[in-house]
């Protein structure tokens, strides 16, 4: 009896039937996929480390300050399980040159022939050996820079010279994140012995990494003590993953795309069921006249959805895997995102959907209880209503028609209304946030909060290598008076000015830490934001960031101790500042507080330049132009903007998310209008009927059906706009304060794109798709009236 039933109903009600069948076809597939994507996401940096065999700490030391033996004291250390050493030079932007003089190097560079980790090539192989005039880089920092396999470098350090071409792009787990100022070469020993055979070479570009494997850091990181304090990059564990921060940002928008995803699955989902069972009064109250008992009723209809709700998930499961590539697609290149057992997961996923399903067909059979052989004649209605259906009245509304029953439609039935203007708000606000999110990133407003002052320009320093020597100091600041000198005879009053980074030992009582330090020379320290204090007066006074406060234990007013190469000195905290370089652990110097730069680590990110007379941005272009032409060896010069855009380095990753959610955007949307707007005219054929009965013109019944989703699409629009800045604060300021930022973000928003475009493009494609599928009503004649199917 269920199998005739069951093949009855189906063929009876095709339309619905396969409704229902694409939406749990479509619950499947982004449940599936989206549960997959987690997993990747959430496991990526762990699984990612495990597979480079990254150390849990790793030291760099140059040998013109290295005052310990590395061997003797990581060696002697009893809780270090192990070591590996990999001898380098340490060489700056000017020692290289690529064959496309478009391409310039950036910031600081290790070279180095040794191979202590696993370095990932384009098809997921280990890099084992180098051939002689071959190089390796990281994937991103090449991506970045346009550099492409088979791109020609030449190698100049102390008078020796190579040529070399890009053999592949490597994944480096250690320096391969955009917030790493340095960057991994990796060539084969001989060339490499061919730059050490270069008298002083060692001795003054030579270095050490030094990759430490303990399963006690707490107690190792002691007994290591001297090794730590004589080197100029020291990161444990945590700070690796936290320099991939942003790049986990890019895989943690998809971990969020993924969730509402699997929201509006069950959400439509949910619905579609009640809204189909529903309609099935009539066949309900037959089955009860004729002496058929509720729960063979439930089991009828249990019967059905597990057989659609198989069939569905069979073909999600199927369409799962493209497309969680396709999210995944979008991912950052930096690490590789991947699941061991994505076959399992997502049939235990498909599973779980059809269960899901089942629950939400059991809960909704609860009504047959309810229903009586009489609501077979009176269409599932008592006859009793103790209020109005609706607050709007026919006769007291100027509206026309079509609008007037669409809003009608929707005030009687705002659960239903509802769950659509839910399913669309979610989707839209998805992509006002990364909207908000790319513009700020692009925007330059995020400068001052990696600590830097503000400026108009950045442009690649030349002299960065010369300066880290112990007259360092005074070489840096005779070449920044030089530059504005040169600009001034030029017709450009400009102020410049350089940041330097050292990383060195600061303590507070008994408490200790290696923090970053920065020190501007040519600037001056009301240049800079302080969020709590005032700004350095004298030269022993310092500014400090809360979250390296925190390490030390101080707070404004308490006497710190930096220890130097030229012994320990102590600085007074003035005031807080926040900055998301080194995971927001950071102290400032005074400008003219003296330190010996031969401890120096590198500069951040080149020479600043502000123009004094304040010009406007077509200006500024005009002028960054001609200082191209002053110093013609200076290639990258940037705006603010685009050098915040480059540290940050997600700019185009989040683009592509965004395209991403703005395609599935679109999809969604569509589909769900075309579902629903399917589903209602079967319901309301009797109704449709009856309107043209009357002698309604179709033009007026696709208006109606039309306005319905316009209207729908417009309250859904309104609502995201409203909440798009409390939403983004809560989503993405996490971020921004797990990096170190103290003050809230500043969001600069696109208005041309989040007020327009994208509020466009979503009412668009819903009014199109609701006009289209209205037009099925043609295929309904007023003699349908007596048809309630």
């Amino acid at each position: 009896m269920y199998l005739n039933i069951l093949k009855k109903d189906l063929n009876r009600k095709r339309a619905m039937n396969i409704i229902l069948l694409l939406f749990m076809i479509l619950a499947t597939m982004f449940v599936a996929s989206s549960v997959n994507n987690i997993i990747n996401v959430t496991t990526a940096l762990d699984s990612y480390f495990e597979m480079a065999d990254a150390p849990d700490y790793a030291a760099a030391a140059m040998n013109k300050n290295l005052v310990v033996d590395i061997d003797e004291t990581v060696s002697q250390a009893s809780a270090v399980d192990r070591y590996a050493t990999e001898n380098v030079l340490f060489l700056s932007s000017d020692n290289f040159i690529y064959g496309n003089e478009d391409i310039v190097s950036k910031g600081s560079n290790l070279v180095h022939s040794d191979i202590c980790m696993n370095y990932f090539l384009s098809d997921g192989s280990i890099l084992e050996t180098v051939r002689p005039g071959e190089f390796y880089m990281s994937e991103g920092e090449a991506d970045a820079r346009g550099i492409d396999v088979g791109d020609q470098l030449t190698i100049e350090c102390n008078g020796a010279r190579r040529e070399f071409v890009l053999a592949d792009k490597i994944k480096d787990a250690l320096f391969g994140s955009k917030q790493m100022t340095l960057t991994r070469y990796i060539i084969s020993e001989e060339d490499f012995e061919n730059f050490l055979s270069a008298e002083n070479t060692e001795e003054y570009y030579g270095g050490t990494l030094v990759y430490i494997y303990s399963s006690d850091m707490e107690t190792a990181l002691p007994q290591i003590k001297p090794l730590v304090d004589n080197s100029a990059l020291t990161m444990d564990r945590a700070t690796m993953k936290f320099t991939y921060v942003f790049d986990m940002i890019v895989v943690g928008l998809l971990l969020m795309v993924s969730m509402i995803l699997i929201i509006i699955a069950f959400v439509v989902l949910r619905f579609t069921i009640s809204f189909t069972l529903s309609e099935e009064f009539r066949e309900i109250g037959v089955m009860k006249a004729i002496g058929i008992g509720n729960f063979k009723i439930r089991g009828f209809y249990l019967v059905k959805y597990m057989g659609l709700s198989i069939i569905g998930a069979a073909v999600g499961l199927v369409l799962s895997f493209p497309f969680g590539k396709m999210l995944m697609s979008v991912s950052s290149q930096n690490i590789i995102v991947g699941n061991q057992s994505p076959v399992l997961v997502n049939i235990v996923c498909a599973i779980l959907v059809v269960a899901v399903i089942l629950w939400f067909c059991y809960g909704c059979t609860g009504r047959v209880k309810k229903l009586t052989p009489i609501d077979a004649i009176r269409n599932g209605q008592t006859g009793e209503r103790f209020r109005k259906k609706s607050l709007m009245s026919l006769g007291k509304s100027r509206l026309p028609m079509a609008p007037f029953l669409a809003l009608n439609d929707m005030v009687s039935s705002p659960r239903r209304y509802g769950i659509i203007t839910l399913t669309f708000f979610l989707c839209l606000s998805l992509l006002l946030i990364l909207s908000a999110t790319v513009s700020t990133m692009n925007s330059g407003s995020l400068a001052a909060t990696f600590g830097w002052a503000d400026c108009d320009i950045y442009l690649d320093s030349k002299i960065i290598a010369e300066c880290m020597l112990e007259d360092g100091h005074e070489k840096l600041e005779k070449h920044i008076d030089e530059m504005e000198q040169t600009l001034a005879e030029h017709g450009i009053p400009a102020k410049c000015y350089q940041e330097m980074m050292f990383i060195l030992p600061a303590s507070f009582g008994e408490d200790e830490s290696n923090i970053c330090i920065y020190q501007g020379t040519g600037s001056t320290m009301d240049m800079y934001e302080y969020t709590a204090g005032t700004a350095p007066q004298n030269t022993d006074e310092i500014a400090i960031t809360r979250i390296a406060a925190d390490k030390l234990n101080a707070t404004i007013g308490d006497t710190v101790t930096i220890k130097t190469i030229d012994g320990e000195k102590e600085y007074i905290i003035s005031a807080f500042f926040q900055s998301m370089n080194m995971q927001g652990s950071g102290i400032r110097l005074h400008s003219d507080a003296y330190i010996n730069y031969v401890q120096a680590a590198a500069s951040v990110d080149g020479t600043q330049i502000t123009f004094t007379d304040h010009p406007d941005s077509r200006e500024i272009e005009r002028r960054m132009e001609e200082i191209q032409r002053i110093f013609p060896d200076y290639k990258n010069i940037r705006t603010c903007a685009e050098a915040t855009a480059d540290m940050i380095g997600i700019g185009g990753a989040l683009d592509a998310v965004k395209s991403l959610v703005g395609v599935l955007t679109i999809v969604l949307a569509a589909l769900i209008t075309v579902l629903m707007e399917r589903s209602f005219i079967a319901k309301e054929q009797g109704e449709i009927a009856l309107m043209k009965a009357v002698g309604t013109r179709n033009g007026k019944i696709y208006a109606y059906h039309t306005l319905r989703f316009l209207f729908v699409g417009i309250m859904a629009v309104m609502i995201g706009e409203i909440f798009t800045m409390p939403l983004t604060h809560l989503c993405i300021d996490p971020i921004f304060q797990m990096m170190g930022m103290e003050l809230a973000v500043d969001y600069v928003t696109d208005p041309v794109e989040m007020y327009l475009i994208f509020p466009v493009v979503v009412l668009a494609t819903t009014t199109v798709s609701a006009f289209l599928t209205s037009l099925y009503t043609r295929k309904i004649k007023s003699s349908d009236t007596a048809n309630m199917e």
